[in-house]
């Protein structure tokens, strides 16, 4: 197929979801709640009652997970989950704990839920849940490994899901060496090519499929070539975008330890806090690798290809190995908003305002005992933000790599 013929094949069917899906592309492309929401932090523009009102809800529905990825914070290498493994796979969310949140939320302003795990689709009322989501009018986004997608394909596109993010690593060996599972890329390209199937079928337009893919040391830039390679020989409408994260989230050990005595002094918690050994990670001798990232990037922007490639953080190329090498840069950006806009629903009840580092002993409060209102603007959150609020530029020593914070 000719570049032009693909590259018009490609807006044909960007436009088509557009128009079948207007309000997906108008908030993840011109809604900016976040933006706003940081503009008026760093402005000191918070309302009375301390907070703003959610307009996103991260839902991690399940703690199983079918993988055990190199990276991952929760059952990866320096995972936190195999402490309290019994424990955590036992919880998830039940479709009547969110009834009554989503209830509060949605005369509020609520308009998009993003659902992950664990794997999210190991959770055994994943498709009641999204069912109820979608009956309310909201926007909902999944993120999956993809691996068992494929079985729940046909009742994905007939719910009109928005979208599906796969997170893939790279190529098939690349991939499955990084998740632990041989099987694991087959699959999940697997999933992908039964939603395009049942797209088909059904002659609909979504789920918009999102290919997601976290550049770090285990996989770099041969995981990334690699992974358009194989793209590109499953055809031209396999995937509509490939969203590549140009740096993994990690926290340095003297960042780590510097948020933990932080908690103390603003919570006198002394044990418990631990999320951010999960991610525990120091890439200061890795500049010569993302120099070779960052030479990557410039190559698959030039191409014409038959899927959109976003990469995120959106600096320029040339300033990749700073994201790994500096990690006091902060991207000329400040005051993290997600604490104000996009709490986080933990599969055990626990709310936390930030999606990655959510250490129970730090929860701020558990909607099986609570209305989630009075836990959003209750003594726990509030001091939350105003710990926040205190740091320089408004974050976290934890925060400079976290994708809620950089990927906005």
């Amino acid at each position: 197929m000719s570049p032009v013929w693909m590259r018009m094949r490609l807006y044909r069917r960007l436009l088509s979801c557009l128009v079948t899906n207007p309000k997906y592309f108008y908030y993840v492309g011109l809604w900016k709640d976040h933006e706003r929401t940081s503009k008026r932090l760093k402005d000191g523009a918070i309302p009375e009652n301390g907070s703003f009102l959610p307009s996103k809800l991260d839902l991690r529905i399940t703690y199983r997970c079918n993988l055990r990825c190199k990276m991952c914070g929760q059952w990866g290498l320096t995972g936190t989950y195999f402490s309290s493994a019994a424990k955590k796979k036992n919880k998830q969310l039940e479709l009547d704990d969110l009834r009554p949140v989503i209830g509060e939320l949605l005369p509020r302003g609520l308009r998009f839920v993003d659902m992950e795990g664990g794997e999210t689709f190991l959770h055994p009322q994943v498709l009641d849940i999204l069912a109820f989501l979608k009956r309310n009018r909201l926007i909902v986004k999944p993120v999956t490994n993809g691996t068992v997608l494929a079985r729940y394909a046909k009742d994905l596109v007939a719910l009109g899901l928005d979208a599906i993010v796969v997170s893939i690593d790279g190529d098939r060996s690349t991939h499955n060496r990084i998740r632990g599972r041989s099987w694991a890329f087959d699959r999940a390209l697997e999933g992908i090519r039964a939603l395009r199937k049942e797209r088909m079928r059904q002659r609909k337009r979504l789920p918009f499929v999102q290919v997601s893919y976290t550049t770090s040391r285990h996989n770099g830039a041969g995981g990334l070539r690699g992974l358009v390679r194989d793209l590109l020989c499953e055809g031209e409408s396999l995937v509509d975008v490939l969203v590549v994260k140009a740096s993994p989230i990690f926290v340095p050990s003297e960042a780590g330890e510097a948020y933990r005595r932080l908690i103390q002094k603003y919570f006198g918690i002394a044990c418990g806090i631990s999320a951010w050994e999960g991610f525990k990670e120091d890439y200061r001798e890795f500049g010569a690798e993302a120099s070779e990232i960052a030479h990557v990037l410039s190559e698959i922007r030039k191409q014409v290809l038959p899927f959109c490639v976003e990469v995120v953080p959106r600096i320029d190329p040339r300033d990749v190995p700073r994201l790994y090498v500096d990690y006091a840069w902060t991207l000329g950006r400040s005051h993290c908003p997600v604490p104000w806009v996009e709490p986080t629903i933990d599969a055990d009840g626990n709310v936390y305002p930030c999606n990655l580092f959510t250490d129970e002993s730090l929860s701020m409060g558990n909607i099986h005992e609570q209305p989630f209102l009075d836990i959003w603007h209750g003594d726990l959150y509030r001091r939350f933000r105003s710990m926040l609020a205190e740091q320089k530029k408004g974050l976290l020593p934890i925060c400079n790599r976290c994708c809620q914070f950089t990927e906005h």
